[in-house]
């Protein structure tokens, strides 16, 4: 065994064993980029990953290079990360002046002289692209493109691990906020107390920007604020939503997510929902005895496709507003019958102690 073959083995053995101490996506790729650039002796490193939703390359870890050169512009058009995402290494000797190279320029200025581009695969899929940066130009061996995938397939578990144990800590998370709230269902009629504790639970458990309750007047046939939370009152006051048509969807019984609201025709007011700060909203249905009779809203600050635990959260949250609003009606109805068999009592009474 060489020497570089033994630094690489233990190179190797070390992201591993630091792999397996940590449960936190972004410690993950934070180590690897700097035990890549580190072993390797490179400029620097970057690691992006995909988004399922955009189908889009997202930066999330990067070392040893420039914020302006990291934002320089989108490289879903690099041919050199089209290639890598087909799931092969692309090494690129030069890369200033290589077709395949999107900023030629730039990776010029930046001091990039040469690019390696390793896929990050997982289970045979291709989940996001490692990239190798080298200040002077290099040839790149076998064996450091072969080790160069081997931590990027750790890494790409890693992340996958990391991601799943997440999942479960936010499921958690979810949980208790859940038994929150039936907690205070069972304490209190009091449905306003109920409906607030509801729209603050959603923003926090969800890390969102806020969180509104709607229900229909059907007297007015309009939809009326009820509760909300995190929500400015320029916004609350910006007009009516009758024509909303996401919110004439969700009344139909389903939930309807808007990933952009600033360019989604369902949206009545894009501009006011820019001035506030919200790119995405799902609206669910609060249904009482299968008839639909309000929505829960959630709005984030960045585009968000809400995944269907937080969606089944959400659906959660809207049969606890249900329920509290028909224990609120159950407690007026039997007090409005109590109210009238004393008052028929009192009569009766009245009546029989004149005769």
């Amino acid at each position: 065994m060489t020497t570089k073959e033994r630094l690489y083995l233990l190179s190797f053995q070390e992201i591993s064993r630091a792999v397996s101490s940590t449960l936190s996506v972004q410690e993950v790729m934070e180590l690897i980029v700097n035990k890549m650039t580190e072993v390797m002796n490179l400029k620097g490193c970057t690691i992006r990953l995909v988004n399922p939703r955009t189908n889009t390359l997202e930066l999330m870890a990067s070392t040893g290079i420039s914020e302006k050169y990291l934002h320089k512009g989108p490289v879903d058009m690099d041919k050199s990360v089209a290639e890598a995402l087909s799931g092969r290494p692309v090494a690129i000797y030069d890369a200033t002046s290589d077709p395949r190279i999107q900023y030629p320029q730039d990776a010029k200025e930046e001091g990039i002289a040469t690019l390696v581009a390793i896929p990050i695969l997982v289970k045979g899929q291709v989940i996001g692209v490692m990239r190798l940066l080298t200040s002077e130009p290099r040839e790149f061996t076998m064996d450091e493109v072969e080790f160069a995938g081997a931590v990027a397939e750790l890494g790409g578990q890693a992340i996958i691990n990391a991601q799943m144990y997440e999942a479960r800590l936010k499921e958690l998370e979810l949980l208790k906020a859940l038994q929150q709230v039936a907690k205070a269902i069972n304490s209190t009629l009091e449905v306003q107390k109920v409906l607030h504790l509801l729209v603050k639970t959603a923003t926090t458990a969800l890390d969102i920007k806020a969180a509104a309750v709607r229900l229909l007047d059907e007297k007015r046939r309009q939809m009326e604020l009820v509760a909300s939370y995190g929500l400015s009152d320029r916004y609350i006051n910006k007009g009516p939503v009758e024509t909303d048509k996401s919110i004439a969807e969700a009344m139909t019984g389903k939930p309807v997510s808007m990933y952009d609201v600033a360019s989604d025709p369902r949206a009545q007011y894009p501009q006011a929902c820019t001035e506030e700060g919200i790119a995405s909203i799902l609206s669910v249905p609060i249904s009482l005895k299968g008839n639909v009779i309000g929505v829960l809203r959630i709005y984030s600050s960045d585009p968000r496709d809400f995944s269907e635990d937080e969606i089944t959260f959400i659906s959660s949250l809207a049969e606890q507003a249900a329920l509290a609003l028909e224990n609120a009606r159950m407690y007026q109805k039997l007090k409005g019958e109590h109210e009238e068999i004393m008052s028929d009592l009192y009569r009766f009474t009245g009546f029989t102690r004149s005769i």
